[in-house]
């Protein structure tokens, strides 16, 4: 029986998963910690990602922490789940464990209600299909029905079925965002399905708004120039173009600049209105694509 070391988190985040887990008792369901935040204590490396995985109706388990913590609480019903935002800034995802299925490529998915190794089989890479128990009886006890582990440790990723890139083509843009941020390799048969993938153009069935939803992650990276690198080589780039003097613009907008303004970088010679009808298509903010357009002129 292999444990999480929760001792990483700061003493708050242990205790709120103790919370959790003590409410999860009282309500009789099962809860566990998954994906981003397991995979990061096991590369020892820092996390923010607070994602609860309730066997049971996870609405209504949400709606009980939500009283508890006296936190701000934003629901989503077609998918069941909410985002709590504790008094100290914390945010916290409570979704039902479940099953999703795809009526078309690029669709978003339907949401059906399931056991947890159903919800961890859908996921979309094996690494981020790693979960700890957060029950009284199970506390940070490892749950790993895919060999999510063993790819850690080879520092690789590996798509949990043939159909990941097909059913969901912004898989290869997290992908990419993966690879260069911890440095993992492609397994060969995820590295064959997604140049497939890329040939077959799966991106046309994606929205622009959900294609940046994934851009915008990049963006959002220490230093997203690398991943444009890789996206651009597997032609995996949409709705803006990357060169390598788009590269160097990028990098010379340095590691604390706002996600706005390493956009604007990727938009030079973009005139003001190109730029914000782009921000439209991507379903921008009117203040996004105010400091995207100050940026431009800048």
């Amino acid at each position: 029986m292999k444990r999480v070391k929760f001792s990483l988190f700061s003493k708050d985040v242990q205790n709120l998963l103790k919370a959790v887990g003590a409410q999860a008792d009282l309500a009789d369901m099962r809860a566990y910690l998954v994906g981003g935040a397991v995979r990061d204590i096991f590369l020892q490396q820092p996390s923010l990602d607070i994602d609860i995985v309730i066997e049971g109706d996870g609405f209504a388990f949400a709606r009980k922490l939500a009283t508890k913590f006296k936190a701000e609480a934003v629901f989503h019903e077609r998918f069941r789940t909410a985002a709590l935002t504790l008094k100290d800034g914390m945010v916290l995802d409570v979704v039902t464990a479940r099953r999703e299925t795809y009526t078309q490529p690029g669709a978003l998915p339907d949401i059906i209600p399931a056991t947890m190794k159903e919800d961890l089989l859908r996921r979309d890479f094996t690494v981020n299909a790693l979960a700890a128990g957060l029950n009284t009886d199970n506390f940070g006890v490892l749950r790993d029905d895919v060999g999510g582990l063993d790819d850690l440790g080879s520092k690789l990723i590996r798509v949990m079925h043939e159909q990941s890139f097909t059913d969901d083509p912004g898989r290869i843009l997290r992908a990419a965002r993966y690879a260069v941020r911890f440095g993992f390799q492609f397994e060969a048969l995820t590295q064959d399905l997604l140049d497939q993938a890329v040939a077959q153009d799966v991106f046309k069935t994606l929205t622009p708004a959900r294609y940046f939803v994934e851009l915008r992650r990049i963006l959002d990276e220490k230093d997203p120039a690398p991943i444009l690198d890789l996206l651009s080589a597997w032609g995996a780039m949409r709705y803006v173009t990357y060169e390598s003097a788009d590269r160097t613009r990028l990098v010379a907008t340095g590691p604390d600049a706002g996600w706005e303004i390493r956009f604007a970088a990727l938009l030079k010679g973009t005139s003001a209105l190109q730029a914000d009808q782009l921000g439209m298509i991507f379903n921008l903010t009117r203040s996004a694509r105010q400091k995207i357009a100050q940026a431009l002129q800048a």
